[in-house]
């Protein structure tokens, strides 16, 4: 942490973040409704955006929690607190636009007489939080598990192992995030000398390309609540760079047996910074950072290695 940071973080703890400013201004004005504007990643909704929301319940009880954001992220909120997921039409995280930008879009204005969090920044309360913080979590509801049923093969009874090859979000961050789809390919084969396993890919978009007998590609085949519930229901494991499937997984609050391998260039970020437990009781997390720092140094043996145990004790087929 940088000198100036570090001292941003002592005042904000003496006299309050903006998020714990508009909570007070918010309380003594006792408003009945709270907005967030996020057009941001996936990762933090979970690890910063839940821990906040809880805030937000805790400050203004029985106020409305709703958000602004884009269509990807919509199923996401389902499982927080959120009441209300505003979508905006056409919304891209490479926009980058404001929320009055944004909320122009909209037949109406989200934002009118209520708090309005144009900008939350997880990063800075969490870090002024400290330990007040509720943990990351996103709630589960049974019925959803039904939603793996039309992506889960009944009739392949090998183990299979959810992959985030591409997180997709790579450009927006000063070091390398993903494996390289080669090291990739290199663990598929090596697998398949020593398993019968079948390799899920989950994500946006099919790039790169992987083929092979033991790979399903569902990415851009599946939303974002089916694609957990195949995870959950179907899969033994989970092997994914830092990114919003691994932090949707990891801070999933259902019980179910699941080894995740996560893959790292910088362990100061993340779950790993946060030094925070899932809220799964069954979840083994292996984390695995690449030598200097580079998670393209990380050799797909030591992923495999990972993966022995839950391969050892495989699921069986939905």
């Amino acid at each position: 942490m940088s000198l100036a940071r570090h001292w941003r973080t002592l005042r904000d703890r003496v006299a309050g973040d903006p998020f714990e400013r508009a909570l007070a201004r918010a309380a003594h004005e006792r408003r009945d409704r709270i907005v967030f504007y996020w057009n941001r990643g996936l990762g933090d909704i979970a690890l910063g955006l839940a821990p906040m929301f809880a805030r937000a319940a805790e400050r203004l009880p029985g106020a409305a929690i709703e958000v602004i954001t884009r269509a990807d992220l919509e199923e996401t909120f389902r499982l927080t607190r959120a009441s209300r997921i505003h979508v905006v039409p056409g919304l891209a995280r490479e926009e980058g636009i404001g929320a009055a930008t944004a909320c122009a879009r909209l037949p109406l204005d989200p934002r009118e007489g209520a708090v309005a969090i144009d900008a939350p920044d997880p990063t800075r309360w969490l870090a002024a939080a400290g330990r007040r913080a509720a943990p990351p979590r996103l709630a589960w509801r049974g019925e959803f598990d039904a939603l793996a049923v039309p992506l889960a093969d009944p009739g392949d009874r090998r183990p299979w192992i959810a992959v985030h090859a591409n997180t997709e979000t790579g450009r927006h961050y000063r070091y390398v995030k993903d494996w390289p789809a080669e090291r990739w390919r290199e663990l598929f084969r090596a697998t398949a000398k020593r398993h019968d396993v079948r390799f899920v890919l989950l994500g946006l978009h099919p790039e790169p390309a992987f083929v092979g007998e033991n790979v399903l590609d569902l990415r851009g085949r599946t939303a974002f609540l089916p694609m957990l519930a195949l995870v959950k229901t179907r899969c033994a494991a989970l092997v994914a760079p830092d990114g919003g499937v691994l932090n949707a997984v990891y801070f999933l609050d259902a019980d179910f047996p699941i080894t995740v391998v996560s893959l790292w260039s910088d362990p100061d970020q993340g779950i790993l910074k946060a030094r925070a437990s899932s809220p799964n009781p069954r979840l083994v997390h292996v984390p695995l950072v690449g030598e200097g720092e580079d998670v393209r140094a990380i050799p797909p043996a030591d992923v495999l290695a990972a993966l022995e145990v839950a391969l050892a004790t495989p699921r069986s087929a939905a």
